[in-house]
């Protein structure tokens, strides 16, 4: 993925670069600095109630930080990054993850084409990492919701205003696995949502807290499911 078309400087102006993190001290530096070096945007880390340093590591990076006081998983950190955008007029907001799997250079492509093509929400699709297990699980819930997305649990997505509006409603909110909750809502809201391949690689510490083992499959697509039929399918 090339930046070699850069972005008008009022688009990068416009946006955030969200990084939810916990506990990444490892790679955290790594992250903001090779988006930092690249692009002149804000970074905001949420550090997620982390044990070690994350948050200072991140502000010694570039980025700005904001602390929660417990971990609260990665949605709410993903949400009070929303909230931050929008309290100081951020247009859009691109997610990435802390673990070094995302490249930088994909950021430009996704606000292209959440700027350039009507759309509210742009996915960083990467189809090709996913293992097996995440393979079936994506092919079910496509099957279940009619949603005729690729890449259902990619970490790397553009926001707009009125996407993040939406995702910051009450019925967003305490979402377990909040990928396929958030999109669902999206949809009901008649809300545009793209996917842009993207390159990716291998996380450079841990593992998927969902796809690293059978029982958290089972607990995933169990209580995705009972969201779907439940509340959010139409």
């Amino acid at each position: 993925m090339s930046s070699s078309h850069p972005l008008a400087p009022s688009l990068y102006q416009k946006c955030l670069v969200v990084i939810p993190a916990w506990n990444e001290s490892r790679t955290i530096q790594a992250v903001v600095k090779s988006i930092k070096e690249k692009f002149p945007m804000d970074v905001l880390v949420v550090d997620d109630g982390s044990s070690d340093n994350t948050g200072g590591l991140a502000e010694k990076a570039g980025a700005d930080a904001v602390r929660l006081a417990m971990n609260m998983g990665a949605w709410t950190a993903t949400q009070t990054g929303f909230r931050y955008a929008l309290a100081n007029g951020y247009a859009i907001v691109v997610t990435m993850d802390a673990d070094g799997q995302h490249f930088p250079e994909s950021i430009p492509p996704l606000i292209r084409h959440l700027t350039q093509n009507q759309a509210d929400v742009v996915i960083g699709a990467n189809p090709e990492r996913a293992s097996r297990n995440r393979r079936m699980s994506w092919a079910f819930f496509r099957m279940l919701t009619s949603i005729d997305l690729q890449d259902f649990t990619s970490g790397m997505k553009a926001y707009n205003r009125q996407a993040m509006n939406v995702l910051l409603t009450r019925r967003a909110h305490l979402f377990d696995y909040q990928d396929l909750g958030a999109l669902l809502l999206l949809r009901r809201a008649n809300l545009a949502i793209r996917e842009v391949p993207v390159p990716m690689r291998k996380r450079l510490y841990g593992h998927s807290r969902i796809f690293f083992n059978w029982w958290q499959v089972i607990r995933y697509m169990m209580l995705s499911t009972v969201l779907c039929v439940s509340k959010y399918r139409h």
